[in-house]
C-alpha cells in the first residue's frame, strides 16, 4: 500500500497555513505541538487535526468555510470542526482536518437593557457574558460551565429556564448570523409567512436552501410529526419538527443542536430576562425511588424550578475527599436527595407555594429550608459533585460515557431500581445525579481504561446501561445531542426512515460534507473507536 512522505505532507499543511494567514485577520498554525492541544476535548476520544485556525470574525470564518468549500470541489478534502471551549463529553469538538477555534471572536458588541437584548461573537463565555448581564440586572438562563461558549451551547442545545418552565437555549435566541458550508452569509431569525416566501424567490444559495428545506419538509410531514420534542431527545436534527409551523418558518430550531454540522453561527442576538431575587431553596430527602417520583412529580406540578437529584453513593464515594457534604449525612442515610428552587418574584407567593408542598407531601417526608444557618450546606452540594467526578485515585476515572439521558417520568422510579440492580451485578457502585426539570439522569461509574481489563469493563458496562434505557423507553440524548462517540450507540434508538431524514437534511445544509463529519448519523464504529483514549488526564471535569 503507498503511504504519504510524512515530511511532504507536513509541507503541505504548512503551504495551506502559510496561504490562509494571508487571507484572514487571525491566525493559522500547523506546528505539531499546536495540534496536539486541540486533539482532544472532554471525551473519551482523541484525533489529530491538520491545522488549527483562530478566527476573529465573521469573514474569517466565511473565508476559511470557501477555502474548504473549494478544495473540496477539487476532491481534495478539508473539513472544519468548530470548537468553542473544547468541553464536548462526545467528540464534537475534535476532528482530523482543519479546527476552526471561535476563542479569539469573544466580543460582547452590545446590551439593550431596554429591550432585554444581547449582540455577542460565537466564543463569548457563558460566564463572562452573566457576570455582564447582571451588572445590567438582566441574566441569561441557561445552564452550562461558565467557560462554555455561547456558540457551543446554542450547539448542544444547552438546557435553559423560562420562568418557571424547562426549555432550551433556543428559546433565547432572537437571531443568528450563520455562515454556510460554501461560505454564504445568512441571517438565521423567525420568519412570517409573507417574509418567507420572498425568501423562497431569491435567486441565490439562501433562497435555494429554504426552497429545498420547505419542499423536504412537505414531502417527509408524516416522519416529522413522529418526531420527538427536541427538548426530550436531542439526536440528529429533531428540532426539524419546529422549523414550520402555521405562522413563521426559521432555521433556528435546526441549528440548535446540530453541532456545528449544518451552518456556523458567528454572530447571536439573545433575548435575556430579569435577574430574580437570590433563590430559595428546598431539600427533600427520599428513601427509596419510588418515592423520589413522587416528590419529583409534585415539585413539578407546583411549578418549582432547578430541581435537581442526588443519590446517596455519590456522597459515600466522596469521604475520602474531605468534601463529602454534611448535610447529607444529617438528613438521611440512603437514597436520594431532591433539591429546588422556590423562584418566585414575592415573598408572599413563594410562602404559598411553600405551603402547597408541605400539603401534598406525607409528614413521613421532611422539607429543609434554606436559611442562614444551612445556606453553605446547600452551596457544598454541587462542591462535593464536583469532588465526585474529579476523584481519579488509583488511576481510575468516573468517565463521562453516557451522561444526560432522558427517561419519561413515569417510568423513572423503575429506572433507577434499574441502575441499583445493575450496580449491585457488576459490583460497580453507580451514582446517580440528575435534573428533574428535563427528566435527564447521569451515573459515572469508576473506570480504569490504561487497562484491558478496565477498558472491556466499559464495553460490559455500556452495553448493559444501554439496554436498561431501552427498556424504559429513554433516549440516550436527553442533555445534549450525540456527537461522535454516542452516535455509535444512539442510531440503534432510531427507526431507519428518521436516520434517511436525518441525512437529507445533512446533505441539503452541507453537499460537500465539510462541516464536522463523521459525527450524528454519519458516525463510523471502526473509525470512532480507533481513536478510544486509554486515559483521561484532562483538567477538571464539570457535571455540565
Amino acid at each position: 500500500m503507498l503511504k504519504l512522505n510524512t515530511d511532504v505532507y507536513g509541507w503541505f499543511m504548512n503551504r495551506i497555513a502559510i496561504y490562509l494567514n494571508k487571507s484572514i485577520d487571525g491566525v493559522v498554525y500547523s506546528a505539531p505541538g499546536i495540534l496536539e492541544q486541540y486533539a482532544t476535548d472532554r471525551s473519551m476520544l482523541k484525533m489529530h487535526p491538520r491545522v488549527v485556525a483562530l478566527p476573529e470574525n465573521t469573514m474569517d470564518i466565511r473565508r476559511l468555510v470557501r477555502f474548504s468549500h473549494q478544495l473540496a470541489q477539487k476532491k481534495v478534502p478539508l473539513p472544519i470542526t468548530v470548537r468553542g471551549s473544547g468541553y464536548s463529553k462526545t467528540g464534537s469538538d475534535i476532528g482530523s482536518g482543519l479546527i476552526l477555534s471561535t476563542e479569539r471572536m469573544s466580543a460582547i458588541q452590545e446590551i439593550d437593557v431596554r429591550q432585554r437584548l444581547v449582540r455577542v461573537q460565537c466564543g463569548v463565555k457563558l460566564g463572562e457574558l452573566k457576570k455582564a448581564l447582571n451588572l445590567c440586572g438582566l441574566d441569561l438562563p441557561v445552564f452550562g460551565n461558565p467557560f462554555e461558549t455561547i456558540g457551543g451551547l446554542i450547539a448542544k442545545a444547552a438546557s435553559a429556564s423560562n420562568n418557571t418552565e424547562p426549555s432550551t437555549i433556543y428559546d433565547f435566541i432572537d437571531r443568528a448570523e450563520v455562515v454556510l458550508a460554501d461560505g454564504t452569509l445568512i441571517e438565521a431569525r423567525n420568519l412570517s409567512n409573507h417574509y418567507f416566501r420572498r425568501k423562497k424567490l431569491r435567486d441565490d444559495r439562501e433562497g435555494e436552501l429554504y426552497r429545498a428545506l420547505d419542499e423536504l419538509i412537505e414531502d417527509e410531514w408524516e416522519s416529522i410529526n413522529r418526531l420527538p420534542e427536541n427538548k426530550k431527545n436531542r439526536f440528529g436534527y429533531s428540532g426539524i419538527s419546529a422549523v414550520k409551523t402555521k405562522r413563521s418558518f426559521s432555521l433556528l430550531p435546526l441549528l440548535s443542536g446540530s453541532e456545528g454540522t449544518l451552518g456556523i453561527v458567528s454572530e447571536v442576538i439573545l433575548r435575556v430576562e430579569p435577574v430574580f431575587d437570590r433563590p430559595d431553596y428546598i431539600a427533600i430527602p427520599c428513601k427509596t425511588a419510588t418515592a423520589f417520583a413522587y416528590v419529583a412529580r409534585e415539585l413539578k406540578r407546583l411549578k418549582f424550578t432547578d430541581i435537581v437529584v442526588y443519590d446517596t453513593e455519590l456522597f459515600n464515594a466522596t469521604e475520602g475527599t474531605g468534601k463529602s457534604s454534611r448535610f447529607f449525612r444529617r438528613i438521611s442515610d440512603d437514597g436520594y436527595l431532591i433539591v429546588a428552587n422556590v423562584k418566585d418574584d414575592s415573598t408572599r407567593d413563594r410562602k404559598r407555594k411553600l405551603a402547597k408542598i408541605r400539603h401534598s407531601l406525607p409528614d413521613s417526608l421532611r422539607i429543609i429550608e434554606e436559611d442562614e444557618e444551612n445556606e453553605r450546606d446547600f452551596i457544598e452540594l454541587d462542591r462535593t459533585l464536583d469532588a465526585y467526578l474529579n476523584d481519579s485515585s488509583l488511576n481510575s476515572y468516573h468517565l463521562p460515557l453516557i451522561d444526560g439521558v432522558y427517561i419519561p417520568p413515569e417510568n423513572q422510579a423503575k429506572f433507577l431500581d434499574g441502575v441499583t440492580a445493575l450496580a449491585k451485578k457488576m459490583k460497580l457502585p453507580m451514582a446517580v445525579y440528575g435534573s428533574v426539570d428535563f427528566n435527564t439522569f447521569s451515573i459515572r461509574p469508576n473506570f480504569n481504561p490504561t487497562t484491558a481489563a478496565g477498558r472491556k469493563s466499559i464495553i460490559q458496562f455500556l452495553g448493559a446501561y444501554l439496554k436498561l434505557i431501552s427498556e424504559h423507553n429513554g433516549y440516550p440524548c436527553g442533555e445534549a445531542p450525540e456527537g461522535r462517540f454516542m452516535a455509535i450507540f444512539a442510531s440503534k434508538f432510531e427507526t431507519q426512515r428518521t436516520l434517511d431524514l436525518y441525512k437529507k437534511v445533512k446533505k441539503l445544509f452541507d453537499p460537500n460534507g465539510i462541516l464536522n463529519p463523521g459525527i450524528k448519523h454519519e458516525t463510523n464504529v471502526k473509525a470512532t473507536l480507533k481513536h478510544f483514549r486509554s486515559d483521561y488526564n484532562h483538567g477538571i471535569i464539570t457535571k455540565d
